[in-house]
This record gives C-alpha cells, sequence and structure tokens, in this order.
C-alpha cells in the first residue's frame, strides 16, 4: 500500500491527552484504526506524533470509548521509527468502531515509564507493596512469578542498593489503583522495570490479593545483617539467636540449624567458634519477627549472607517456639576450656572431673568414659599419665552443667576437643551429677607408678604385708581368690632389694595385719622376671573392686639376703 500523510492525530477518552482512542485526521475527515496487528512498534510513532517519549501500552476493543468518522486503516505494521504512521504499512479497514485501538504514552519526555515508585504497609520506606506511578497514577504489581530479581530491580529504582525478599499474595497488604504489571521477569540487573520481560504495562488482570511486595536494604551496605546479639543465656556469649534487618531484631528458626550455622552466628558476634547449636527455644523465644529459615552454612562463612537458606523472611511456619540459639567460646582461646581441675580426692593429683568453660564449672557423664579418656585428661591438668578412671560419682557429686558424655578418646590426643564425644551440652537425659566422672593422675614427672615398696608387720625386714607408695600415699595390694602367686611375690622382693635366689612366700589374708589407706592393685599377674610391677599384667591401679577390702591385704616372705 503507498504512504499516506496523516495530518493530525489525537487521543480520545482516556485521562489526559497522553492516552486514548486513536483519532486520525487525513483527507478533511477525523476517523479511527482498527486494532488488527496493531502493536506497541505502531504505539511508538502516534506516541512520536504526538511530543510524547514514548509509547506505554495499546488497547484493543475500544477500551478508551469508540472513536468518531469511520474505521481507516487496519494491519499498521511500523517498525517503530517512523515519524508519521503515514510511512508505515496498511491496509483499508472494514473493522467496527468496537474494534477501534487505543493507546498510552509517557505524558512527559522520560525515557522510563514511571513517575515514581513507593513501598506501602511494611514498618520502613524500605519495605512495603509495591506501588508504581505511571502518568500520575498508582497502581501495582501483579505476583505471578514475581522473584528476588524483580525485587532486585524494584528495590534499586527506589534508591536502595538490593533486595532482601520479594513477597507474593499482598504480603504488605492491598495497594491502590489498577495492577498495572503482570509477569515480570527480570535478570536482576537491570535498572528499571521498563528493561525487563513482562506482559506489558496494564496488561494484569489480576487483584489486589495478588499484590507483589519487596524489602529492600535501606543502607549501602553490603551485608544485610547490621548486627547480632545473644538473649537469655547466662552472658553475652550465648542465648537464643536475634539478627537485626532494617533496624529492627527478629531470630532464626531452628529448623535444621546446626554446629556450622551456629560457627557463623558465633563469628559474626565476634567470638572465635561455636561450642553449641540449639533449637527449640532452650533459652526462650526471641522477639520481632521469625526473619529466617533453613539455614544452610558449610562453617567456613563469615556471615549467613553467603550461607544457603529459604530466604529471608520466608519462613513458613516457623514460629518463636522454634527459634535457634548457640552457645559461643567467650575468649580467643585455642581450646574450648579455660581450666580443668580434680576435686574430691586426696590431692590434686586425683578427683572428680570439672571443667571451666566460659566461666562456670561442670563436669561429665560417665558413659563409655575410660583410661584412655583419663589419660587425655590428666594430661590437660600437667600430668604425665592416668592410673585410673572412675565412674558413678566416685569423688563425689558435682554441680553446674554436665558437659560431655560418651567420651571417646584414644588416649594420644592433648585436649578434649580432639575426641570424639555427643558433643558439648548434647548429654544423655540419664545422665546425673551421680554419674560424675573421676581420675587418678601419676603425679610428678616420673615414669614409674611406685614410688617406694615396704613390708610391714613381719619378724624380719625381708617379710611382711606389702605396701606401696603411690602419688605420696601408702597402700596395698589385694589376694583375694588366689589373686597374688610366688611370681608376683619374686618382683615385690627385687622392688623392695631383697635376693630372689632362695625360697619365697606367699602369705594372703592380711597374715600380717592390716593396712590402711587405699587397695592399690588386684589380679595381679607377673611372670616373675619383671623388675617392676608396672610392667606386670593387673585389674589397674585403684580397679579393685568391692570385696577387695584389707581382710585381703597380701604380705611376703623374701629370701633374706639384701641385694
Amino acid at each position: 500500500m503507498l504512504n499516506f500523510c496523516i495530518a493530525e492525530v489525537r487521543l480520545t477518552g482516556g485521562a489526559g491527552p497522553w492516552e486514548g482512542t486513536v483519532e486520525v485526521y487525513t483527507d478533511g475527515n477525523w476517523g479511527t484504526l482498527c486494532d488488527y496487528d496493531f502493536d506497541l512498534n505502531d504505539a511508538r510513532v502516534i506516541c512520536r506524533m504526538l511530543g510524547f517519549g514514548r509509547e506505554i501500552q495499546f488497547f484493543p476493543r475500544a477500551k478508551f470509548g469508540q472513536g468518531i468518522g469511520k474505521s481507516l486503516f487496519s494491519y499498521l505494521s511500523c517498525s517503530g521509527n517512523e515519524q508519521n504512521i503515514g510511512s508505515c504499512g496498511y491496509r483499508t479497514s472494514s473493522c467496527s468502531h468496537s474494534q477501534d485501538v487505543g493507546i498510552s504514552c509517557v505524558r512527559t519526555n522520560r525515557l522510563e515509564t514511571t513517575e515514581g515508585i513507593r513501598l506501602i504497609g511494611g514498618t520502613g520506606p524500605y519495605e512495603g507493596t509495591v506501588e508504581l506511578n505511571v502518568n500520575g497514577q498508582w497502581g501495582t504489581i501483579c505476583d505471578t512469578n514475581f522473584d528476588k530479581h524483580d525485587a532486585d530491580v524494584v528495590c534499586r529504582m527506589a534508591g536502595y542498593t538490593r533486595a532482601i525478599q520479594a513477597f507474593s499474595n499482598a504480603h504488605f497488604g492491598h495497594g491502590n489503583g489498577s495492577s498495572m504489571l503482570y509477569n515480570v521477569h527480570c535478570s536482576g540487573n537491570e535498572d528499571h522495570l521498563d528493561s525487563c520481560g513482562s506482559n506489558g504495562w496494564f496488561s494484569s488482570t489480576c487483584s489486589h490479593d495478588n499484590d507483589a511486595g519487596v524489602a529492600c536494604l535501606d543502607s549501602d551496605r553490603k551485608s544485610i545483617s547490621e548486627g547480632v546479639k545473644f538473649v537469655g543465656g547466662t552472658g553475652p556469649h550465648e542465648g537464643t539467636v536475634q539478627i537485626n534487618v532494617n533496624g529492627e531484631w527478629g531470630t532464626i528458626c531452628g529448623s535444621y540449624f546446626d554446629m556450622n550455622d551456629a560457627e557463623v552466628i558465633c563469628r559474626m558476634a565476634g567470638y572465635s567458634r561455636a561450642l553449641q547449636a540449639y533449637n527449640d527455644a532452650h533459652f526462650g523465644p526471641g522477639n520481632g519477627s521469625v526473619i529466617l529459615s533453613n539455614l544452610q552454612c558449610s562453617g567456613n562463612e563469615n556471615i549467613v549472607d553467603s550461607c544457603g537458606s529459604d530466604g529471608w523472611y520466608k519462613t513458613g511456619t516457623c514460629a518463636h517456639s522454634t527459634d535457634a540459639g548457640v552457645v559461643c567460646l567467650r575468649n580467643a582461646n585455642k581450646y574450648t576450656t579455660e581450666g580443668i581441675r580434680l576435686v574430691g580426692g586426696a590431692g590434686p593429683f586425683e578427683g572428680r572431673v570439672e571443667f571451666n568453660i566460659n566461666g562456670q564449672w561442670g563436669t561429665i557423664c560417665d558413659n563409655s568414659f575410660d583410661l584412655p579418656d583419663a589419660e587425655v585428661i590428666c594430661r590437660m591438668a600437667g600430668y604425665s599419665r592416668a592410673l585410673q578412671s572412675f565412674t558413678s560419682g566416685h569423688f563425689g557429686v558435682g554441680a553446674g552443667p554436665i558437659y560431655l558424655d560418651s567420651l571417646q578418646c584414644s588416649g594420644h590426643e592433648r585436649h578434649l576437643d580432639s575426641c570424639a564425644s555427643s558433643g558439648l551440652f548434647k548429654i544423655s537425659s540419664s545422665c546425673q551429677h551421680s554419674d560424675d566422672v573421676g581420675v587418678v593422675c601419676l603425679s610428678g614427672n616420673r615414669t614409674d607408678v611406685v614410688q617406694g615398696v615396704r613390708l610391714v608387720g613381719g619378724f624380719k625386714q625381708w617379710e611382711g604385708r606389702v605396701e606401696l607408695k603411690v602419688n605420696g600415699q601408702w597402700g596395698t595390694i589385694c589376694g583375694y581368690s588366689s589373686g597374688f602367686d610366688i611370681d608376683d611375690a619374686k618382683v615385690i622382693c627385687r622392688m623392695a632389694g631383697l635376693s630372689t635366689s632362695g625360697k619365697v612366700q606367699v602369705f594372703p589374708n592380711a597374715y600380717f595385719g592390716r593396712g590402711t589407706g587405699p587397695v592399690l592393685l588386684s589380679g595381679l599377674t607377673c611372670a616373675g622376671h619383671e623388675d617392676h610391677i608396672d610392667s606386670c599384667g593387673s585389674n589397674g591401679w585403684y580397679n579393685t573392686n568391692s570385696y577387695c577390702g584389707h581382710q585381703y591385704d597380701v604380705g611376703v616372705s623374701c629370701p633374706g639376703n639384701i641385694i
């Protein structure tokens, strides 16, 4: 079709000269355009002819009312670069006025469609239902496919650096005006919604029940959280986790919250490491909203922004009854404990095991506790080795928390931090202070346990009740049920500096009288050639069972010669 000249164009029936039914003046008459194949390129040329910056949308079926005159042209085919629609392809129209096309133009020379943006219904200007001003009218965005990428662009338009979260279903309440945009799909890098895909302006049929909302970061910070604090604990190093976002404190849902997450939280709070993670509001419910759930940190992150999660404010059915809590190590020590002590024994080398963690003394439950665990504890306490481990509150019951349960050390570790266990504070419900563990360590830097041996109560110096000196205290050997024989006696004689060449005798059942002090050994099994009973088998130091009283103290008679 040959080009024609459109002398004048106008828009009628709209809110202003920038929108309405398209009417064109040609050959001395006004007429309309049919909506067949009419698109935004055609609208762009008409808006240009009217002196407006750009097109917003076209509307079929006489949305702004029927025009006057005849329906002049149909199947308009502009590229969008023309100065006059007379330069575009067309067909003569046979349409009725019910198919008159209308358009909406940007009423100024701006490049952007919107004149303004605001967020309403939130706790501050940085969050709320999204409202856009187009040609002086406020309207909303439909939440269909609206996501965090779209929210990033909205927040950028509103003057914020980034979005925290996108919301649907009128989370902040219904907006005003009409629903202006539908099926927005931004990459997140755009500066304006005009650069994003969508079904076009004013194409939405959504109700305000589907208004989209956003929460934006209200400052130029890179991180979303402004601070972290713990409430409800015994000090600032422990408690329910509360995070400050946009000036408001909120909590973390405890579902799936674990030690890796706690490590990051403690690091954010300025502590070197986490000691324990809790859920189910262990320290009591927090305040504000539950703002994070399903946190998935590796433990190496410096801030929770870098961890996976369901997203800020996307917390589902989480309530404060599931608030997460942590215990952090309050100092910069390499190890968890600030101190160790042995309480209730005959000296500092033995007693109930107590640890100081974050200024509070506590104990260990005796499930699986054995000599390798005691070895590590004695090493921590400054002793060379352990002589025995004790269970069932042997040295009395402690106070304060029970810190550990099911300890499983190999015996070579320098600290309990390197041993497997149920985890700090993660103890069996059956653990009570009546189950507190104890140890006896070898005092001093000796390698031999026995400091001395003597024979007491005999008629001669080479015979008598066997007494051994361990950790400065004299004690005896149990001989219950033939538990001590000639081979054992030979080693005792040798340790006492007496000869074993000749007749060596054993005297059971306190033949030389009952001793005092502890019963140190039972079940001794020497081969007879050893120089020291440390090299012999036994039930272990102090592990003598309840039947080994002093009525079973053993005695020996050695040959009279002194070596």
